[in-house]
């Protein structure tokens, strides 16, 4: 491409590189995906597993209690786990700093991170996305407290806020990432190897695979996003916009993340579909009236034939007038 070549992969269409694939090349990508083996997704974590994650990091290390927060105040708003941690090879994404998370009280007004009182007063909590994967900027998404102590997004972002601002005392406070915590008195920052290794311990501790039917290994950062579509598709009443929109999903890709194996999609759809007893199709209709049949081929009065190939009956052979 540096060097103005043409694409040998491509059908070229005047413009480098800017035609369609080849479809020679085309034929073996696709001979590839038949040999290859089927996709491993992880997991979705579940409910029950945060809830149990939650108390398990509080004896695991001094780092785990600040990740678990963090990954249930991401699940409920179908975080990338590179909006909330450090990873190996940062993107485009931008981490959440304090300045982007916003509580306000049943009133709506704004109150201050620095409230003693902040997870008993607040009612809703705003995250806005500074910059994303699919490159939209500014976007904002706000939740409600759900009414329990640990499964509430506006209660783990209250306990994040005031753990990093008890630990951390800077001219401008808001810049800090959500993920800072210190080690000593070294500072640091959550990274997505520690996230992955809260997750998979915490679920072998539990016995996953009999408790969540997961095992740890099954487990990755993306099931977080994936727990949070998850969640809401089996709700039954919540459509595809609505998950789209929680998860900033352009497109149908949040699909990938469903898993439609699990029990819980059987719900009564059986019995639903045994009420039906018949299917009327009306796409077409059948009139009782005589209609005039349609002459068929091979027939002398036929159409399909023309009138200088017939002979008369003595001389056709096989009754089709062929020699």
């Amino acid at each position: 491409r540096k060097c103005g070549r043409t694409s040998p992969f491509h059908i070229q269409n005047g413009v480098n590189e800017a035609g369609a694939l080849h479809p020679r090349i085309r034929l073996m990508l696709r001979g590839y995906e038949k040999e290859d083996p089927p996709p491993k997704r992880q997991k979705a974590v579940t409910p029950a597993l945060l809830l149990d994650l939650v108390g398990y990091a509080k004896g695991f290390s001094e780092w785990a209690e600040h990740a678990a927060d963090l990954i249930v105040g991401g699940y409920f708003f179908a975080m990338r786990v590179c909006e909330f941690c450090r990873t190996e090879s940062p993107g485009r994404t931008r981490k959440l700093v304090l300045g982007d998370v916003v509580f306000r009280d049943q009133d709506s007004l704004v109150l201050d991170q620095r409230n003693p009182d902040l997870g008993d007063e607040a009612m809703f909590v705003t995250i806005c996305f500074l910059d994303q994967k699919n490159g939209t900027k500014m976007e904002k998404r706000s939740h409600r407290k759900t009414g329990q102590e640990i499964l509430c997004p506006v209660r783990s972002w209250a306990r994040v806020v005031q753990r990093v601002r008890s630990q951390f005392s800077t001219r401008d406070d808001n810049k800090v990432p959500v993920c800072a915590y210190k080690e000593g008195n070294r500072a640091q920052e959550i990274c997505s190897a520690q996230v992955i290794q809260l997750l998979r311990s915490s679920c072998d501790f539990h016995d996953g695979e009999n408790r969540y039917g997961i095992k740890g290994s099954e487990l990755g950062t993306r099931s977080i996003r994936s727990g949070a579509a998850m969640a809401l598709a089996l709700q039954g009443n919540t459509s595809d916009q609505k998950i789209m929109m929680l998860g900033r999903w352009k497109s149908t890709a949040f699909l990938h993340y469903i898993r439609p194996q699990v029990l819980e999609w059987a719900g009564d759809a059986a019995q639903q579909m045994s009420k039906t007893r018949s299917f009327l199709d009306v796409g077409r209709y059948h009139s009782k009236a005589k209609t005039k049949a349609t002459p068929l081929p091979n027939k002398l009065t036929g159409e399909e034939i023309p009138t200088f190939t017939l002979r008369p009956l003595s001389q056709q052979q096989n009754g089709i007038g062929l020699e």
